[in-house]
């Protein structure tokens, strides 16, 4: 009887896989990376929208304030310095020598000291020839950072004629 003898093909240590495996495994790189890049923008979308909607109710609120603020002129008669006394918007109002109100609200737009605030309603006298005649300008500021970025403005004029009788010297 003749020895058989089984030949074995020598493996090569290091071999390199199959091209097969490469090249799903570059597919699956590539996806991930699709995927990514699409997640950073759906992210940045969101971060976009959310900014919008602050800065909408910001401005909504703001102006519901100034629109209050604006009839409380009118119905006092056009003092400013009324404000102040506690009666409208607490005492949160800060009233300058040259006659400026201001009221400060911080990011959840409730009223707060000036410290912590992140808008501001300013109420501004404006000069007039007719004594009848009184004007402010309400304007809303957003305080991003060290700059400041107004919102709106807008004049509010009381009209208070004098009595009849009375001529101009009073």
């Amino acid at each position: 009887m003749a020895a058989q003898s089984i030949q074995t093909v020598p493996t090569r240590r290091g071999a390199q896989p199959p091209p097969r495996s490469r090249a799903f495994f570059l597919e699956f790189l590539l996806n991930v990376l699709v995927f990514a890049l699409c997640a950073a923008v759906v992210v940045q979308v969101f971060v976009a929208g959310k900014l919008a909607t602050t800065q909408s109710a910001a401005l909504s609120t703001l102006t519901m304030e100034a629109k209050d603020l604006a009839g409380y002129y009118k119905v006092g008669g056009g003092e400013v310095s009324e404000f102040v006394s506690g009666a409208v918007r607490g005492s949160y109002g800060e009233l300058s020598s040259d006659g400026t109100l201001t009221y400060y609200y911080d990011s959840t737009l409730q009223l707060t000291l000036s410290d912590d605030a992140s808008y501001r309603l300013v109420l501004t006298p404006v000069a007039s020839a007719n004594s009848a005649v009184k004007v402010i300008e309400i304007s809303a500021h957003h305080l991003a950072n060290e700059a400041e970025e107004e919102l709106f403005s807008f004049e509010v004029v009381n009209y208070r004629p004098r009595p009849a009788g009375q001529g101009q010297g009073g």
